[in-house]
């Protein structure tokens, strides 16, 4: 019997079938219990915690969504529950004999340390890697692991030539189920939604050749084909369509949030620092220290020049980085002054940030791209207890997927960031339900540097996205 065949009850999840389904269930998206380290009394004190917690009427209306299809993709705001709506849908096709188990496919940190923690009840792979495949493609076609397959945000699947996405493409139409949940659908532009699309609908959407759908949707603006842009209600089209396979949760349905506020900081550097960064940008090298660093290509010049902004340049490798300014650093100990004491995550772009901050600021914590889930869990939970003053952490590593609402609601970049999803993702750590307190986001801008051109990107990139979600809503 295939789920579109049934309905599942709307009766509130819980109230039904007993308490431990419905902590299981609910704790997704919730703020996290404690983790059990042999303190029982804090073990039973978490698990009431997550037992008192009912879903929000969006998130019903989900699960029902995703109760009734195969293929189907969830697109809310960041911090929305995605998760707990997939999970109660998935709970009622078990309990209603429709389905057994799942297979979900997230963000590292997020598969490692969020979906186990909240999540006890069903079986879970971290992640999917290549070999992952292979074991597949051996297994019956009857194998429980093909009942749902549930990708935690599906923009990172975008990219149509990606491993990762053509991997699962390959794969997908053997899962009796396909669920996507997604903040952000197109982060750069409607281009991004059809490899998600593909792999959820297995094709039947839009089909599964990439190049034949650009070109019927789409048009060069170069003779290279490096920019595309789409034909005259092309984008209309690709929307409304997107939106037979959607259900999009609107702004009003989401519970209230305190303020946000992003504050900028314009920095003007030094004579000498900007002469040295215009060598940079006009003739590919510069000097700093003494020392001449040159760029092999524009694009690597552009790399550059976003670490001039920051204070340093890397010479030979990662290892090697030459001082140039400290404005930024200064900016940031002040900031940290005037806090006195009030927590504080601080994003950085790169690993020089990061020993820069630490050399400053005393060795503090950090989720990058090296932190291990083993490290990430204590880090993550220690934050969110208020016992972390400060917490560092890389936007690509630690922007999906994690609540940190709890521990604190301010947030600095050194830098502005080069891409809108990971900036719109990673200020949904702290700005999302559960979070009671203003939310300041603080911005260092060094003028006339490339910081300025991240933040115009990003910004304009934004208010597409949110353009797009909104159209959504309407259909």
């Amino acid at each position: 019997m295939s789920a579109q065949q049934v309905r599942r009850s709307l009766t509130p999840y819980g109230q039904e079938n007993g308490a431990p389904k419905d902590q299981a269930i609910q704790g997704i998206e919730s703020p996290a219990p404690q983790v059990d380290r042999g303190d029982d009394s804090r073990k039973e004190t978490a698990l009431k915690q997550v037992s008192t917690r009912t879903l929000y009427s969006y998130q019903q209306r989900a699960a029902t969504f995703f109760y009734e299809r195969d293929a189907a993709f969830l697109v809310a705001p960041l911090g929305a529950g995605k998760g707990a709506a997939a999970l109660t849908a998935l709970a009622d096709l078990v309990r209603d004999g429709h389905r057994r188990h799942a297979l979900v496919i997230a963000p590292k940190l997020v598969a490692a340390t969020v979906w186990p923690l909240e999540v006890t009840l069903w079986p879970h792979l971290a992640h999917l890697v290549p070999w992952l495949v292979g074991e597949l493609a051996g297994l019956e076609p009857d194998h429980p692991l093909f009942d749902v397959l549930i990708i935690d945000e599906t923009s990172r699947l975008k990219d149509p030539y990606g491993k990762r996405a053509r991997a699962l493409l390959r794969i997908a139409g053997r899962f009796r189920s396909r669920w996507g949940l997604t903040g952000t659908p197109r982060p750069n532009s409607s281009m991004d939604l059809f490899m998600p699309a593909a792999v959820i609908t297995d094709g039947a959407l839009w089909g599964r050749a990439f190049v034949p759908w650009q070109r019927r949707h789409f048009r060069p603006r170069d003779p290279f084909g490096r920019e595309w842009v789409a034909f005259p209600g092309a984008e209309a089209k690709i929307t409304a369509s997107f939106g037979t396979v959607a259900m999009t949760v609107a702004d009003e349905d989401m519970p209230d949030l305190p303020p946000l506020n992003v504050v900028e900081t314009h920095l003007q550097l030094p004579d000498p620092v900007m002469a040295s960064y215009r060598a940079m940008a006009r003739k590919l090298f510069t000097t700093a220290e003494g020392r001449t660093i040159a760029a092999a290509s524009p694009l690597i010049a552009t790399g550059k020049l976003a670490q001039m902004a920051n204070g340093f340049l890397y010479g030979a490798g990662n290892d090697d980085a030459v001082f140039v300014h400290d404005l930024k650093i200064e900016w940031l100990k002040e900031l940290v002054e005037s806090l006195d004491g009030e927590p504080l995550l601080i994003a950085y772009e790169f690993i020089e940030d990061l020993r820069t901050i630490r050399r400053a600021l005393g060795q503090v914590p950090a989720l990058g791209g090296s932190t291990t889930a083993r490290e990430a869990l204590p880090l993550i939970e220690e934050w969110n207890e208020g016992a972390l003053p400060l917490l560092a952490f890389h936007p690509a590593a630690a922007g999906h997927g994690l609540n940190l609402q709890h521990g604190g609601s301010r947030m600095a970049w050194l830098s502005p960031s080069w891409s809108a999803e990971l900036t719109q993702q990673a200020i949904a750590r702290i700005y999302r339900p559960g979070q009671t307190r203003h939310v300041t986001v603080h911005v260092c801008i060094a003028t006339g540097t490339v910081d300025e051109m991240k933040r115009d990107r990003v910004l304009g990139k934004m208010s597409a996205q949110e353009a797009f979600r909104r159209h959504l809503e309407q259909i």
